[in-house]
């Protein structure tokens, strides 16, 4: 398969079979999400981040529209990576997100479109079989083997991981393969800008969850 944006692949995986995100996770996910989000426009430069502040650097590309609420956001004015993951992981600006990524995979036919919500009014999105199994296998692939590992299944699978989103799809031995790639990866001194990102990734979600769980 052609692989997606972060966030397209990210939500494509975190939808449970009844097209929601997992109540028991959905703090975690919407972290991740935003975060998958911002590291899709700053791995496309779209964005840069100077002092822990995003400047908007380009235009935002069309295999990119689905990123157009948290583009238009951080348009507006110069933010704080961390005010835009509490405004976007806790907030009423989630949901305009998830419908355009959403929408973006249902037009490459990779999630159907259903009717959920009490009355039937809420659209939602069902993870499409096929397309699912398909970027598990490229993404397992890519966690067992530190010289084929990208950037882009780096940051996904350690978003998974970090958000409680890994254990469904990665057995035991697969989890522990994984750990050591990744521990390989922030060693190798030619990793060390991603290394950091990791590690700031990391950070942040922490941050940001301690903060919404305050409100819970």
């Amino acid at each position: 398969m052609d692989r997606k944006s972060i966030s397209q692949e990210y939500l494509l995986l975190v939808l449970d079979k009844n097209g929601y995100i997992p109540p028991m996770r959905r703090e975690e996910s919407n972290a991740g999400l935003t975060a998958a989000c911002f590291m899709d426009l700053l791995l496309n430069e779209i964005i840069t981040v100077d002092k822990k502040r995003i400047t908007v650097a380009c235009d935002l590309p069309q295999e990119l529209a689905h990123l157009t609420p948290i583009y238009a956001y951080l348009k507006e004015k110069t933010r704080s990576v961390s005010r835009m993951m509490t405004d976007y992981a806790a907030g009423i600006r989630m949901k305009p997100l998830i419908t355009e990524i959403g929408e973006s995979l249902a037009a490459e036919g990779m999630v159907s479109k259903g009717e959920g919500g009490l009355f039937g009014t809420k659209v939602i999105y069902l993870s499409e079989k096929d397309s699912k199994e398909e970027l598990l296998d490229q993404m397992k692939s890519a966690a067992v083997d530190k010289s084929k590992i990208t950037a882009h299944d780096t940051v996904l699978i350690f978003l998974l991981q970090k958000t409680k989103n890994l254990k469904q799809y990665f057995s035991k031995y697969e989890q522990e393969q994984w750990k050591a790639v990744l521990k390989a990866i922030k060693k190798d001194p030619q990793n060390k800008q991603l290394s950091k990102m990791i590690d700031e990734l990391n950070d942040w979600i922490i941050i940001i969850l301690a903060t919404v769980l305050m409100y819970i």
